[in-house]
């Protein structure tokens, strides 16, 4: 039986959501055109949803934020605390956006009409780790979780039709999971960071066991690959659109080393680290964020780093190294990446040194998902 929701969070959540159903979502005045409009650079939007990602609004004030294909922002939907990562659904026009870790909630809307559709609260002895993704046909949300006292990774899934009512748990792939993503042949990968924490606190760095972990659509644990440097806690993760699921990492090991912070792993085979010299990687300050894959290029983040790297898919080689304040979001959308930045730039870039730059309104803060 899955454990029933009665402390405090859940009553203060609670009202939050019965706030934030109040509130549709709000226009950025200017920032909502008409479609067809043309922006000062030239460069002509519309007004249809293309990335959300979430937002800081002032001393403890967040949003989910709607977006155009440029980043611009279209509309806004005020969320109860700070958002991380954005799990759109493939079959409708739902979107989760997922509390920061260890996070309270996550709160379901619909990114057409601003309508808040559900809040749901984390369980007793749980805590959400800011990630979720859909099923391939919409119907499931698989959700990384923890149990507060020991970190012990669970993936709750959440059955869409019966208002994310959560039905199922998945365990045994280890402690302090972080990003899920859906491959496609539907099964998980789970970045599992290995990391006990209390609150954000760390307590078996001398211990921690990270990995890779497969599980299918039934909890099944497939297949599971670890680096060899067991303080590279793995983090956030993207597939290139085949096989081949790309792993940012926190190194949580001596501060003057600098080790590569990005890994490859095809079903299969072994991990492979992406190159770059210590001295870039030092640039980096130990943390990877967001990543995205093309064809032939993969692109990371690092709001620690203020800055971003392009790495050769083919090569496994650093080409790009460049500053960016507070970077943070990275997709790919229709074959050109779109990076976001907690100074409220957005990068649009579709191969090394080729590159356009606006300003939006935004504090951008933590991912971007692409609709």
């Amino acid at each position: 039986m899955l454990p029933m929701v009665t402390d405090t969070t859940r009553r203060t959540l609670l009202k939050a959501a019965l706030g934030c159903a109040a509130v549709p979502l709000l226009p950025f005045g200017c920032a909502t055109r008409k479609d067809g409009a043309t922006r000062k650079d030239g460069m002509s939007t519309s007004n249809d949803p293309q990335l959300i990602g979430c937002a800081l609004n002032g001393r403890g004030q967040y949003s989910a934020v709607v977006a155009d294909e440029f980043g611009m922002p279209l509309s806004q939907l005020p969320i109860p605390d700070r958002g991380h990562g954005v799990a759109i659904c493939p079959t409708s026009s739902h979107a989760v956006v997922f509390a920061r870790r260890p996070g309270d909630y996550f709160m379901v809307f619909d990114y057409k009409n601003g309508q808040q559709i559900n809040m749901i609260v984390k369980g007793n002895n749980r805590h959400f780790y800011g990630h979720g993704v859909y099923s391939l046909d919409g119907k499931l949300l698989y959700a990384t979780e923890g149990k507060t006292d020991t970190s012990q990774g669970v993936i709750g899934v959440y059955d869409v039709a019966q208002g994310y009512r959560k039905v199922e748990e998945f365990t045994g792939f280890g402690i302090g999971p972080h990003e899920v993503i859906i491959m496609p042949d539907g099964n998980l990968a789970i970045g599992v960071g290995g990391v006990h924490t209390d609150g954000r606190t760390p307590k078996n760095l001398d211990s921690m066991q990270p990995s890779l972990s497969y599980v299918s659509p039934e909890g099944v644990l497939l297949d599971q690959v670890e680096l060899l440097d067991k303080k590279l806690s793995i983090r956030h993760l993207a597939h290139d659109g085949a096989e081949t699921v790309l792993c940012g990492q926190q190194y949580r090991g001596e501060p003057d080393e600098f080790p590569s912070l990005l890994a490859m792993h095809t079903k299969g085979g072994q991990f492979e680290s992406l190159n770059a010299e210590p001295e870039q990687w030092a640039r980096f300050n130990h943390y990877i964020a967001s990543i995205a894959a093309s064809d032939d290029w993969i692109i990371a983040t690092s709001p620690r780093g203020n800055c971003y790297g392009i790495w050769s898919k083919e090569s496994k080689e650093l080409v790009e190294l460049s500053a960016l304040s507070d970077a943070s979001g990275a997709v790919l959308l229709d074959g050109e990446f779109r990076l976001s930045s907690g100074a409220g730039s957005v990068v649009s870039q579709r191969k090394p040194y080729e590159k356009s730059t606006q300003q939006s309104s935004v504090q951008w803060d933590n991912h971007w998902s692409s609709i």
